[in-house]
């Protein structure tokens, strides 16, 4: 079993440099326990969407997080149904990322037994079989 402790900018920092995160996304700031970016849609009118994620609970494998982000993009999400990923599931405003079965499919050797989010660090337990 081993203990990490992380923040959010250092989490950020991992994604960043194993191309974990789509160009479509940019201004990333790190703003207490919130991450807040840009997202560039490439439809026909493109836009950009500003969002804010934040750690809600980690439980069974699945780490919850919550979006935020303006009004008229908040009505839309709450009637769209968006379509679901592999390992991420979206009902608003709950964004579910299926963290250990990501790992179990990456990597076979690392679990995550639990994630905790106290004084601007990410407290992770993980076990290898």
């Amino acid at each position: 079993m081993a203990k990490i402790k992380v923040t959010i900018a250092e989490i950020i920092d991992i994604c960043v440099a194993n191309e974990l995160i789509p160009d479509a996304i940019s201004n990333i700031e790190i703003l207490g326990q919130h991450i807040k970016f840009r997202y560039k849609n490439e439809h026909p009118i493109s836009t950009n969407i500003d969002l804010e994620v934040s750690f809600k609970d980690y439980n069974n494998g699945m780490l919850f997080l919550e979006v935020r982000t303006n009004w008229i993009v908040d009505k839309y999400l709450r009637f769209k149904k968006l379509q679901d990923f592999k390992y991420i599931q979206y009902e608003h405003p709950v964004l579910t990322v299926f963290l250990n079965q990501f790992l179990i499919d990456k990597s076979k050797i690392v679990h995550i037994e639990d994630i905790h989010f106290k004084d601007g660090y990410f407290k992770i337990k993980t076990f290898s079989e």
